[in-house]
């Protein structure tokens, strides 16, 4: 149980309970007279005997009522401080209280049968009670609203009431849960006043709920000084241990070292609880750390492992003395106890927070990322209730994409590599051939060949010039084209390479939180590729991080912004450069691709689909090296496929996105398309050709047997003639 979570509140606990004891309200009903008078044959007393007997009715019915409702909230709130200490005791504190379902529902009971008592027995003793358990049952389930109209209608209706000074601190209570703090803290400080001394108890109890406050907005000095008036009027032992220990909280946060150490011995020294005897101890031992005492805390807290009654609390003492060991800087034991803790206590709160201080020290002692990403992730699924779950995710995140950028980076480099490979055999195989070609049709046509002449005056064929030229020409066109396509491939991968570098500048600057890294980045992006669209982000990046992080002098900061304005005086960063330096904003022309791709948005929203398309066709035949003509190739595609429902004309277009934008984001949103519906077709035509087989083999077997039955027929022996000579008879 982790000591930041272990802000016990009071309130939550034992403060809500006040016995609601009735007072002895004698029924003086004299039975004897009420036999007489309801059996008598008098016809006289029959009036009288009928009013008797009807009064006896209901002061046993209204008894019956209200003992119900008593017994009803008396249970339900048993069962909710029962359920309240087993949450606290079993360290359950990461985990969200909810009063148990039974409690429930017998606080909604019992506010069923008070709501009889108020509606039939209004002028009865019982009313303040009545509605004092209403309005605590409605506090009890968060109906904080209902909760105030009770308590307010109690102190307006029995000023004089021995519950009024309860129902105003409950009150209290209501207002601050409803954030109507001012409202709040003034209730609670007026009912510390007016009681102080003449009810210790909820004195003390509205003292405490200040506290709780001051210490939730970080004001421990205050708190403290509430918790300690709290801690002089409240006698339960109980309670008293855990005002100590938050008491020993706020020393701790003041630095005070001292007095909290005094006020966790206090705790530990009065507490009738074990499990809040060994959270006292254990912070005990922890602030020796903050005096540099290391020996003594490890001592301590080694000393704690060798009593058994801390066998359940074995996962928390070794974490903590991990904890110390880090502090203390020696790292490779405490490196050696959190891998421990986290193996050995696996799926605890102690192994998250093990896997996710792992992970930290990895990141930023060892600059290790793979390591660090994957602790985060053990740490994100360790123990889903644990307090720093929510941290471990954002920080796993943050690794997981790192490695993907740091993967797509390698991929990246490796295609391209290959594709300048390849481009220089291509423009290797296009220095000979076409030379060749182009030889061989300048010996066509320049030089006479007598030799042809003559063939051609015998009757020989004549070799045409113009149908060697068209092949070769055809030739030359092939190498042209693929040499074409090979360069889109290399300029759509440098593209993807600079975006990617630039990305990691921004996922270290802004979420890694390592400038110097980020710098690294942006600088490289800058110097190595300054012609892409990328470099006036990069260095204006550049000049983001040296104002903010490394608090360059404004010499330096204007050199950079007059770089940007005359390197790259026509982008968004230019402007932003100019306001930096007191310079006017230009304002640039608006892109033209953009212009078109925004009417095609309009197009495709009022439904008209095909002229959506045209104009999205138009921006990659008109733009294509525009960042848009991607998005609009995929947009194509995508009306294709959903809008029209026609799939041929989608993957035709999701195919033309793929081969001449191979690596944007939409070619790999459109693969898994394209393969799916290649997969169908060939599914399709392999269907087609299993039929057509089938049939084949149907008609052959049928031709077989045709001619297996004609064959069969020919070798039958043939009819006897009857015409022929009988045989003699013996």
């Amino acid at each position: 149980m982790d000591e930041r979570k272990f802000n016990i509140e009071l309130h939550a606990t034992f403060f809500y309970y006040r016995g609601i004891h009735v007072t002895n309200k004698k029924l003086y009903i004299y039975t004897a007279v009420i036999i007489a008078f309801t059996h008598s044959g008098c016809a006289v007393y029959e009036p009288f005997a009928d009013f008797t007997k009807q009064r006896y009715t209901n002061a046993i019915s209204y008894f019956n009522t209200f003992y119900n409702a008593q017994r009803q909230f008396n249970e339900a709130e048993d069962e909710v401080l029962k359920a309240r200490r087993d949450y606290l005791e079993k360290g359950a504190v990461n985990l969200t209280f909810a009063i148990p379902a039974s409690a429930r529902q017998k606080f909604q009971t019992s506010i069923e049968k008070n709501s009889k008592v108020l509606t039939f027995y209004s002028d009865s003793k019982w009313v303040d009670d009545a509605l004092m358990m209403i309005g605590k049952a409605y506090f009890y389930m968060e109906d904080d609203v209902r909760a105030e109209r009770k308590f307010q209608e109690l102190a307006v209706q029995f000023p004089h009431s021995d519950l009024f000074f309860e129902s105003q601190l409950w009150l209290g209570k209501s207002f601050m849960r409803q954030k109507k703090t001012e409202q709040g803290i003034k209730q609670l400080e007026d009912v510390f006043v007016k009681t102080v001394d003449l009810d210790n108890t909820i004195a003390g109890q509205s003292a405490f709920e200040l506290a709780q406050y001051y210490f939730a907005q970080g004001d421990f000095t205050l708190a403290e000084q509430h918790y300690s008036q709290a801690v002089k009027l409240l006698r339960d032992d109980e309670i008293k241990t855990q005002l100590y220990f938050q008491i020993g909280k706020c020393f701790s946060e003041l630095q005070q070292i001292e007095k909290a150490q005094q006020a966790y011995t206090n705790a530990a020294d009065i507490s009738p609880i074990y499990t809040f005897k060994f959270q006292a101890i254990l912070q005990l031992y922890k602030s020796y750390t903050f005096e540099k005492k290391y020996d003594e805390a490890l001592n301590g807290l080694n000393e704690m492992l060798s009593d058994t009654k801390n066998k359940e609390f074995f996962g928390i003492i070794h974490f903590e003395i991990a904890n110390v060991l880090m502090i203390q800087g020696n790292t490779k034991e405490a490196v050696l106890k959190y891998t421990y803790v986290d193996t050995a206590f696996a799926r605890s709160e102690e192994a998250a927070r093990s896997y996710f201080i792992l992970g930290k020290y990895f990141e930023n002692k060892e600059l290790n990322y793979d390591s660090a990403r994957v602790l985060y992730g053990k740490a994100r699924t360790e123990y889903a209730a644990s307090e720093i779950t929510k941290d471990a995710a954002e920080r796993s995140d943050i690794f997981n994409k790192y490695d993907l950028l740091k993967k797509d980076l390698i991929r990246f480099d490796s295609l391209y590599s290959n594709a300048i490979a390849a481009k220089a055999q291509l423009d290797s195989s296009s220095v000979t051939s076409p030379q060749d070609s182009i030889t061989v049709k300048d010996t066509l046509t320049v030089k006479e060949d007598t030799k042809a002449k003559k063939m051609t005056k015998t009757g020989k064929p004549e070799i045409k010039k113009d149908s060697i030229i068209a092949i070769d020409s055809t030739k030359i066109k092939e190498r042209i084209t693929r040499i074409l396509a090979q360069k889109v491939l290399i300029d759509s991968l440098q593209r993807s390479i600079i975006r990617t570098k630039f990305e990691l500048g921004g996922l270290f600057y802004l979420e890694i939180q390592q400038p110097d890294s980020a710098l690294s980045w942006f600088t490289h992006v800058v110097e190595i590729y300054p012609k892409s669209q990328f470099a006036p982000r990069a260095l204006y990046s550049i000049a983001e991080i040296f104002r903010s992080v490394k608090k360059k002098q404004r010499s330096e900061l204007d050199s950079l912004y007059q770089k940007i304005i005359t390197t790259y005086p026509e982008s968004p960063y230019a402007n932003e450069a100019r306001k930096n330096v007191g310079l006017p904003v230009i304002v640039a022309e608006k892109d033209s691709a953009q212009d078109l791709f925004e009417i095609a948005e309009k197009l495709s929203e009022n439904k008209k689909y095909e002229a959506a398309i045209t104009a999205y066709k138009q921006i990659e035949i008109k733009h294509p090296a525009s960042p848009f003509s991607a998005k609009a190739l995929y947009s194509a595609g995508w009306h294709y496929e959903n809008s029209l429902l026609r799939n041929d004309s989608a993957v035709a277009v999701y195919k033309r996105l793929i081969a001449k934008y191979p690596v944007s984001q939409y070619a790999a949103a459109a693969r898994p398309k394209v393969l799916e519906y290649d997969n169908e077709a060939k599914r399709i035509e392999q269907e087609k050709q299993q039929a057509l087989e089938a049939q084949k083999l149907k008609e052959q077997q049928e031709k077989d047997a045709k001619a297996a039955k004609e064959k069969i027929q020919e070798q039958a022996p043939a009819a006897t003639d009857s015409l022929s000579t009988p045989k003699n008879k013996l």
